[in-house]
């Protein structure tokens, strides 16, 4: 196992990460602030990006921005840190963890003027939009090609060599490749209990930001702990933050209003 912040080559992988000074500080900003199993999941993606992005381009499909995907894969946890706000300006309680992560990203590429050296604001916002999107398949999925990429890079560290997207041949994380990453950047924290503790964490530490998104099916199945503490009353306070209900009731609104006239 090497130590962390190293994204060296790794021997019988066949393939190297794009690295660069900014590729290496990010690790080591990650490094930093984050707990290891988030910095550890952090730098798998970014090797499942590198090997999804050559399965496409075997393809002869639309090629992408790897380097910015690498930096997108290591940074989009962000959100996630387990520094405070007053050391990690960006980490807030009033936006979803996605939307935290997507800021301080931008902001660490923006502090970082010499070495972010090619990062247009067109470049800044295909970052922010990749991290800001990579819980919501529905979107991402359709998105810009850096985007959607990220996502699948994201998703594949869920399942490994089980991964299967829909594509012929199936899914690019082979045995091997998974053996060699996951013994340098082990998964740790990163299974059931550890996803429950982080998921339920926010629906207690900021629960506006989850009632409509899927770290608040966390809340309503396993409380503010991942254990059934408070559950119940999430589920109570999930339901009343729905939109359906208000939406009609607005309508049935202006109808009313219509009829008057």
């Amino acid at each position: 196992m090497t130590s962390r912040g190293s994204l060296q080559e790794m021997p019988g992988l066949g393939f190297k990460l794009p690295t660069s000074p900014l590729i290496e500080e990010a690790a080591l900003f990650v490094e930093k602030h984050c707990d290891e199993f988030v910095y550890n999941h952090a730098v798998r993606c970014a090797y499942w990006a590198v090997l999804i992005a050559k399965t496409i381009s075997k393809s002869g499909t639309q090629s992408v921005d790897i380097d910015l995907i690498v930096i997108i894969c290591i940074l989009h946890d962000m959100g996630l840190a387990k520094s405070k706000a007053d050391a990690l300006p960006g980490l807030s309680l009033d936006k979803r963890f996605e939307v935290d992560g997507a800021n301080i990203a931008r902001d660490f590429i923006a502090s970082h003027t010499v070495d972010a050296h090619g990062w247009n604001a067109a470049r800044l916002d295909r970052l922010w939009v990749a991290i800001a999107l990579h819980t919501t398949p529905s979107i991402a999925l359709h998105a810009i090609p850096e985007v959607a990429l990220a996502h699948q890079a994201i998703t594949a560290d869920f399942a490994g060599p089980y991964w299967s997207p829909e594509c012929e041949g199936g899914g690019p994380v082979s045995m091997e490749e998974y053996r060699i990453i996951t013994n340098t950047f082990p998964r740790g924290d990163f299974n059931r209990e550890g996803l429950k503790k982080v998921m339920c964490g926010l629906c207690r530490e900021k629960p506006e930001t989850t009632y409509d998104n899927f770290v608040g099916l966390f809340g309503r199945n396993f409380g503010y702990d991942g254990k059934g503490l408070g559950r119940e009353e999430y589920a109570q306070h999930w339901e009343d933050n729905q939109v359906a209900e208000p939406l009609l009731q607005s309508l049935d609104a202006l109808d009313k209003l219509d009829a008057s006239c």
